[in-house]
């Protein structure tokens, strides 16, 4: 009766502890996620913020000479110098001649939404004001927006920037845009490294930014490309982080000045804009 009694006592006991361990186990493994989930997203939303805060200054800066030079185009014509036809002449060649990034340009509608500047000639007189986007200069003629564009010959949408600013003699809105991903080389990684690399977990954790080529952008402790690096199970894990763009991942790693390879949990997601 002692021995029956003993078993069923310890077959009990066994199996609560391994019930709490599995439950104690889940628990610290779900806290650590979220605390590597929440602190990626803020992360993400702070290389965004100085993302859009460059961007944003950027075409400013382009939209507002742009401005300027029209208001100087203009003076002459109402001083007499030049006839309206020769000040629209060289406003429509100086604005339209003009590259914004690699694909990005400088274009005009008025305040009804016709296009009446455009480095594609065809498009001058276009009507867009059935854009969600065109309604909004039509609406505001200052300002900075985003939006979703796809231009003649490519095949899907991508995020688009624009700065528009006004000069009303013409109705003509002054919009500067280019797709934002063209403009990740005026990204300043100085202005959000220290920042990054504060983030700590635990005793050796840390946080780190790679690009989509494998090249180490922001680390603690190593620089250059490591696209072909794989854990101690021959796992290419940079390269499926990179095929995935966002997750979490387990590979084991071995950081300068440590004795041997740990497993280390990674949660990551992706800055399209930038391709890190």
């Amino acid at each position: 009766l002692f021995i029956i009694y003993l078993t069923v006592f310890a077959v009990v006991l066994v199996s609560l502890g391994l019930a709490q361990y599995y439950l104690i186990q889940r628990s610290v493994r779900n806290g650590i996620k979220n605390e590597l989930r929440n602190t990626t997203q803020v992360i993400l939303g702070m290389v965004e913020a100085t993302t859009d805060s460059t961007i944003r200054s950027y075409l400013r800066a382009i939209a507002e000479k742009n401005l300027e030079i029209v208001k100087s185009i203009y003076g002459m014509y109402s001083r007499g110098e030049i006839t309206e036809a020769e000040a629209w002449k060289r406003t429509v060649d100086i604005l339209s001649s003009q590259k914004i990034g690699k694909t990005g340009y400088l274009y005009c509608i008025n305040t009804k939404g016709i296009i009446n500047i455009h480095p594609i000639k065809s498009l001058i007189g276009t009507n867009l004001s059935g854009y969600p986007f065109v309604q909004h200069q039509m609406k505001f003629k200052n300002g900075y927006i985003q939006y979703e564009w796809k231009n003649p010959g490519e095949e899907s949408e991508r995020h688009k920037a624009l700065y528009m600013t006004y000069f009303a003699p013409w109705d003509l809105i002054i919009s500067v845009s280019s797709y934002r991903e063209e403009f990740s080389n005026l990204v300043r990684v100085e202005d959000f490294r220290d920042k990054v690399l504060s983030l700590k977990f635990g005793k050796t954790g840390y946080s780190y930014i790679i690009d989509t080529l494998g090249n180490i952008i922001i680390h603690p402790h190593i620089t250059g490309n490591y696209l072909n690096a794989t854990s101690s199970d021959g796992t290419g894990f940079i390269k499926k982080m990179i095929e995935n763009k966002s997750g979490e991942i387990i590979y084991a790693w071995k950081n300068p000045g440590e004795k041997k390879a740990r497993d280390k949990l990674v949660i990551y997601n992706y800055i399209p804009d930038l391709g890190w």
